[in-house]
């Protein structure tokens, strides 16, 4: 899990922006941010619909992070490393009630080396135990909070493409995703006073994976778009604010079940807090 970023991502504009454009040849690079430290929120939320041979039901997810930031000058770039200091997640299953997880649940940190353009090594995430880890963020959130920037100076209007390609294993789910993203610099949009580059994103999304569940396997395929933003401060150097909206759909296979179709909706929210 080297270099290319995962992002789930093309152009809505935040709450409270007001307008676009501004100067050409925009340095878009990562370097260590004054001050070094930072706190990201992360908000998810997914609707997955099932329709099944005994009739349709909705399986709801929910997660909501927060992580400290650290940040070291390295000879590549910058070294990060983060601690998630808050976490609640929940599955809501007509089928099987309400799971759900806590701070206490997560182990293990984010260690990721970040150069110029985005990640360039990714060393550790923080994991998930329990059922409600299928659903869990941690494996993408280096690549969500570094996307890739592009090679130079580029102006408004000017897009970079990125392939990813993302494996996790655990004891309970193994899950392999490739994405292709389209990156757009819309240009410069002033939020609270502060100008920002807002980054318009367009992702195609492909993942398989393979869960165990209550002593039952399940393997689920889906794929699709999703749709996104990010804005960037480039005093900072880091990603202020993010909103991605995914909409997927694909198969669930069970044991003594059958095939069903799926469909999965749901928005990841970013906030840098401090």
């Amino acid at each position: 899990m080297t270099r290319t970023p995962i992002t789930i991502a093309a152009a809505v504009c935040a709450v409270g922006c007001a307008g676009t454009g501004g100067p050409s040849g925009r340095n878009l690079t990562y370097s260590v941010p004054s001050p070094r430290s930072a706190f990201y929120h992360i908000g998810d939320t997914m609707s997955i619909d099932m329709d099944t041979p005994g009739g349709s039901f909705t399986i709801m997810g929910a997660g909501t992070v927060t992580i400290a930031l650290a940040f070291a000058s390295d000879p590549v770039g910058v070294r990060v490393t983060g601690t998630v200091e808050a976490f609640e997640g929940s599955i809501d299953n007509p089928m099987m009630g309400t799971q759900t997880a806590g701070l206490d649940d997560v182990s293990g940190t984010l260690e990721v080396l970040v150069g110029r353009h985005g990640v360039e090594e990714l060393a550790s995430f923080p994991e998930l135990a329990g059922p409600v880890a299928q659903m869990s963020s941690f494996p993408a959130l280096a690549f969500l909070l570094f996307p890739r920037m592009p090679d130079g100076n580029v102006d408004p209007g000017a897009t970079w493409v990125d392939t990813v390609a993302v494996s996790t294993d655990t004891d309970e789910v193994s899950t392999a995703s490739t994405t292709v993203s389209t990156y757009t610099l819309v240009g410069d949009t002033v939020v609270d006073g502060r100008t920002l580059a807002h980054i318009a994103v367009a992702t195609h999304i492909t993942t398989e994976s393979d869960i165990e569940q209550g002593g039952m396997s399940i393997t689920q395929s889906v794929e699709g778009p999703a749709n996104g933003f990010f804005l960037w401060d480039p005093e900072r150097r880091l990603v202020v604010r993010a909103e991605y909206e995914r909409s997927v759909e694909g198969t669930m296979s069970m044991a003594n079940v059958g095939t069903m179709s799926m469909a999965i909706t749901g928005p990841t929210r970013i906030r840098l807090e401090g």
